[in-house]
């Protein structure tokens, strides 16, 4: 197989390739991904605005698309013996696992400092079947979704035919999901994430993206490493305390290259959460409302009205056409970088 595609790069990383499901050469990369080797792919027919991540599990192999989720600890998909409450899984998406024809598969046992550590860190007081001596799971996500079912061992097979014999996962029996892909994959810092579990076959326990938006190109995920590339500026991300999830710390914004007229103490009392998920991005109310501030002097400056619409921020324009190039100029900076937001992430002609 093409190495492009795959496998442990030369910085002792998992590198798994991105493309957007528009991508032109997505067709010839599926043709070429086996079972044991694929990427991350974004689809809106399986679920709207996620990127998606193709798994193996057990032997033989499966080949499951799993949503990407850096809010999530343990990862879980749609087995055959879900029979309470299921969803309808895209058959693109892959085959339902059947954990009875995995050779490699087994549940978890209940006394297993796993199994405890599990439903401690999940609010489980007990979560067991007896007669089976196996360990169940519960998680929650965001609208109300859900997740129930065995706490389970198998095969993973990654790029290159890397394996892991005892990847930990949830089998879903019982569950509430909007999308129509296998299920989800988890990359918080626990130690049955799949970021971890990865990560122990790798010199790093650390991940890293880049999932671009233009559709023509090629991104990346890689577990492991660092990602050094003069051609990328990297965010750190920031574990947020107790609650589930990483984010990055702002700490300043300016319009045309002017600072907001706000103390800087505000961005510190909160941070941003980053979710894969989520299309829109949201800043604290007080920056907001000096941005709102900035923003609408340096358009009336410039000859535009400000709009009689109240819920939103709106100019109107005594022209014919709207010059994009001489629009307001917007810059975020975070800890360790900045970002100059394009024009159409700023303004769209309503």
């Amino acid at each position: 197989m093409d190495s492009r595609y795959s496998d442990l790069n030369t910085d002792g990383a998992f590198r798994f390739p991105v493309f957007h499901k528009n991508h032109p050469l997505l067709p010839s990369w599926i043709r070429l991904a086996s079972i044991p080797d694929a990427g991350v792919i974004r689809d809106d027919s399986l679920g709207e605005n996620v990127f998606f991540m193709a798994i193996s599990l057990g032997t033989p192999a499966v080949l499951n698309l799993v949503t990407i989720d850096t809010g999530s600890s343990l990862s879980w998909v749609q087995c055959q013996h879900c029979d309470i409450r299921c969803h309808w899984q895209a058959r693109k998406a892959g085959p339902i696992f059947n954990p009875f024809n995995s050779s490699t598969y087994r549940n978890v046992r209940c006394s297993t400092e796993l199994c405890l550590d599990l439903h401690k860190r999940s609010g489980i007081p007990s979560g067991c079947v007896e007669e089976k001596d196996a360990c169940l799971y519960r998680i929650r996500h965001a609208l109300g979704e859900y997740s129930v079912g065995y706490l389970g061992k198998d095969k993973l097979t990654l790029p290159n035919n890397y394996t892991i014999d005892d990847f930990v996962f949830g089998c879903g029996a019982d569950h509430t999901y909007n999308g129509f892909n296998a299920g989800i994959i988890g990359f918080r810092d626990t130690n049955y994430s799949f970021l971890n579990q990865v990560a122990q076959q790798t010199d790093c326990r650390a991940f890293s993206y880049c999932f671009l938006s233009n559709h023509q190109n090629e991104g990346f995920l890689s577990i492991g490493s660092y990602v050094l590339d003069d051609k990328l500026m990297l965010t750190g991300l920031i574990s947020y305390g107790h609650l589930p999830f990483y984010a990055i710390q702002q700490i300043d914004m300016m319009v045309n290259g002017i600072r907001l007229e706000i103390h800087p103490h505000i961005y510190s009392t909160a941070m941003t959460i980053i979710d894969p998920g989520t299309t829109e991005t949201f800043i604290l109310s007080p920056v907001f409302h000096a941005l709102d501030k900035a923003v609408t002097a340096s358009m009336l400056a410039k000859g535009y009205a400000r709009g009689s619409a109240k819920e939103k921020i709106c100019f109107v324009t005594t022209g014919d056409s709207i010059d994009w190039n001489d629009l307001s100029t917007v810059e975020m900076k975070f800890f360790m970088s900045s970002l100059m937001l394009r024009k159409e992430n700023l303004f769209y002609a309503n």
